[in-house]
């Protein structure tokens, strides 16, 4: 690059001559231009510095690594509304399903399902304090939720087989009525109408027509098709598990096809109504026992006005509805 010259007119000898700078100025002009460099330089340096500027790939990366430590804070507030959910859950199954099936509580300490050992998370502290935080409690949560989920997923397990037993049970149990009729003579000491003594009556007479038909009150075995001097045609239905037996006295008649080990279902009509035995009319003595043979009161059993006709109705709407109807 050419040097720049500069004169000035010189009025004595009336001609221009070249101006010489003095050597001060020179130095100064020298270190401003060596100061300039230095500052350029120090710039370009700090531009190339990956700790502040960095590559385009490094700037990429660090916007990659914000918006996944975002996400890892959504996905953690989502855990936190799912366990929030089953904690709900938990509570339902505490304070109604194991009521209702008349079982235990799952303890406090069990629905903790904590965990201890060594830091399962450890592998996280290579990250810098932020990502570890958020990677260790979303980690935690996911855990937790998971124990929380399969210790519920356990209860609801056993709370289904204890429902399914129960559904059996309880359609296997007495609970309606043998026959559509009145109750004549009810359960407990009385005078025997034949005998003119004071007797145990062990169950309930019911008063009907000869041939009124006679159903199961819940599903059973047949156990006894029989005939006796004080009973008459007797039938006996022994109800699953239950440890319940129910006998049926002074039928009219049992049709051929009933036979020891039938499988009845509620509302089935198995007899009929008569007056065989020692009877002095034509009704239906009906009685409940134990498993040890004792009599229980049949009415503690069903409600009165649960008749086999509107037990019919009943079953003919459900099956009509679509819903589940056990027999």
């Amino acid at each position: 690059m050419a040097k720049n010259t500069y004169y000035y007119y010189d009025q004595e000898s009336c001609s221009f001559k070249e101006v010489e700078p003095k050597r001060s100025r020179r130095y100064l002009q020298a270190a401003g231009t060596l100061a300039l460099a230095l500052v350029i330089a120090g710039l370009l340096a700090w531009g190339m510095d990956a700790r502040w500027i960095g590559t385009p790939e490094e700037a990429a990366l660090e916007a990659e690594n914000e918006a996944l430590q975002e996400q890892v804070a959504d996905v953690d507030d989502r855990v936190e509304r799912f366990s929030n959910k089953l904690d709900t859950l938990a509570s339902t199954d505490r304070k109604l399903y194991r009521k209702l099936f008349q079982t235990d509580p799952i303890g406090k300490d069990v629905r903790r399902v904590g965990v201890g050992g060594t830091d399962p998370y450890e592998a996280f502290e290579r990250f810098d304090e932020r990502t570890t935080r958020l990677m260790r409690q979303t980690e935690h949560s996911l855990d937790r939720l998971e124990r929380q989920m399969r210790l519920q997923e356990a209860s609801y397990r056993r709370l289904t087989k204890m429902a399914r037993q129960r559904r059996a049970k309880m359609a296997h149990l007495p609970a309606i009525q043998p026959a559509d009729g009145p109750i004549v003579s009810g359960f407990g000491q009385r005078d025997h109408p034949i005998l003119e003594v004071e007797k145990m009556h062990a169950g309930l007479d019911i008063l009907l027509d000869e041939g009124a038909p006679v159903i199961a009150p819940g599903k059973g075995t047949v156990t006894r098709v029989d005939f006796s001097a004080s009973y008459g045609n007797v039938v006996e239905i022994k109800h699953g598990d239950t440890g319940y037996t129910t006998r049926y006295a002074h039928l009219s008649r049992v049709p051929d096809r009933i036979e020891e080990g039938d499988v009845l279902k509620r509302g089935e009509t198995f007899a009929f109504s008569g007056n065989t035995g020692r009877s002095t009319g034509s009704h239906l003595h009906y009685e409940v026992r134990d498993a040890k043979n004792r009599a229980i009161n049949p009415i503690y059993f069903f409600a009165p006005s649960m008749t086999p006709e509107q037990y019919q109705q009943l079953k003919k709407k459900a099956e009509q509805s679509g819903a589940a109807f056990d027999y």
